[in-house]
């Protein structure tokens, strides 16, 4: 039994193309065109930085056990927020997207932890 969503969901990450025949639609991760293959190591580099911008408040929190000015319900919203985006990026085998959330979800859930403990 033949699945389009097999198709989609190869290996590789794929672009869709309106104006291309079905068979078409689709091209290659990383893309091959220089420049659009610079944006997509970019993307994924900062799939890692940008989760990272919480180590200073992670590293303030269990430091000094102080979590006055927090807001749990914040944390709690922001890790929940995250999870249709890490589903969808695992849906479509997007890898910046899962490391990016995936890193976003461990951190939340730091902040949220040391937010219960601290409190």
């Amino acid at each position: 039994m033949h699945h389009h969503a097999v198709d989609h969901h190869q290996h590789l990450r794929k672009r869709a193309h309106k104006h291309l025949s079905p068979k078409e639609e689709l091209e290659p991760f990383p893309h091959p065109n220089p420049w659009m293959k610079s944006l997509d190591r970019i993307c994924l580099v900062f799939s890692v930085i940008m989760p990272l911008t919480t180590l200073p408040q992670i590293i303030q929190i269990y430091a000094t056990k102080d979590v006055k000015g927090l807001s749990l319900a914040m944390w709690i919203l922001y890790m929940i927020g995250v999870i249709p985006f890490l589903m969808y990026g695992i849906a479509h085998k997007t890898k910046p997207l899962i490391i990016l959330n995936a890193l976003w979800l461990l951190c939340q859930a730091v902040i949220i932890t040391g937010i219960l403990m601290y409190m």
